[in-house]
């Protein structure tokens, strides 16, 4: 069985840019991705944030990503991990295709999102995101939608509304969040709450036109350009129940270092773990942070 100094499980960009820095450090490294390499970059059509990188897709930044871990030294393997346990070695890593041994195991497998809306799937990227931050501004002066409740997803609305004509936040049952996110949304002028109601489908032809829901029982349809649903998410991270591991709402909490406290030599980088920002840039940047705490954890070992 091949050892390695590190074991990254989810080549998005955190996985990408901590195999890269880690790499020119000298480390052998194993990323291993369950499907196509650049994780939520692939659900991004327009891509203008990333700092010193002109307007492009997010394809072609996750495969710039890719080959430069790739030129750097990283092993790239392809298989759904399907657990994670403690190994003498230090990590013993078991994917549908083979099992690995690893010092260290960096966990940058970032959030699912499940579509359950008739419709959700079809639009994906035609009007429906998952990252209001990312794509809102596509929308500008449209009308808007987001699913959802609880505190990220009120901050998602607090963004988007100053962008759109009107917002319509809708949630399955009442009103959730914490005050300073709760006062803030019901002062917006132009957001409209929905709660107690359903999204029941996603309309349109080419891209969104407009959605059905219902509400008290009572059905409605409703004219807007862009929905984001934010209640599906799930973190893919059911490969660490071997480990015991307890998770904060489906996330993984670590320190300062990116280390989850009471597992020595595992790390946590990207959307999976508890963070106020999920964007590309601060997913490579806890990447690049992750390398140093691995080397000096490598340096101890």
């Amino acid at each position: 069985m091949e050892k390695y100094d590190v074991a990254i499980i989810g080549a998005g960009p955190a996985g990408l840019s901590a195999a890269l820095y880690l790499c020119r450090a000298n480390k052998k490294v194993l990323l291993l991705e369950k499907s196509a390499p650049g994780g939520k970059l692939l659900t991004l059509p327009h891509l203008d944030n990333y700092p010193g990188v002109p307007p492009t897709t997010g394809l072609a930044l996750a495969n710039s990503f890719l080959e430069s871990a790739k030129e750097a030294g990283a092993k790239v393997e392809y298989g759904n991990v399907n657990s994670v346990s403690k190994d003498p070695f230090g990590f013993l890593v078991s994917s549908d295709v083979t099992s690995y041994l690893a010092t260290t195991v960096i966990v940058a497998t970032g959030l699912s999102f499940i579509p359950s809306i008739p419709g959700e799937k079809e639009f994906l990227s035609k009007g429906v995101s998952y990252c209001a931050t990312c794509d809102g501004r596509f929308f500008k002066n449209k009308v808007m939608a987001v699913i959802g409740n609880g505190d990220r997803a009120l901050e998602e609305a607090i963004y988007l509304a100053p962008l759109s004509s009107e917002l319509h936040f809708f949630c399955l049952d009442s009103l959730k969040g914490s005050e300073r996110y709760l006062s803030a949304i019901k002062e917006m002028k132009n957001v409209s709450l929905h709660e107690n109601s359903k999204i029941t489908k996603i309309k349109g032809e080419m891209k969104v036109s407009g959605v059905d829901y219902t509400q008290e029982g009572v059905s409605h349809s409703l004219e807007l350009s862009a929905v984001f649903p934010l209640s599906g998410a799930k973190s893919a991270s059911s490969f660490l129940s071997p480990l015991g591991l307890q998770l904060d709402h489906g996330f993984i909490k670590v320190d300062e270092s990116f280390a989850v406290p009471s597992f020595p030599g595992l790390f946590a980088i990207g959307d999976i773990i508890v963070k106020k920002l999920r964007q590309v840039v601060t997913a490579a940047s806890d990447g690049a942070n992750v390398s140093q705490s691995v080397i000096n954890y490598l340096v101890g070992k």
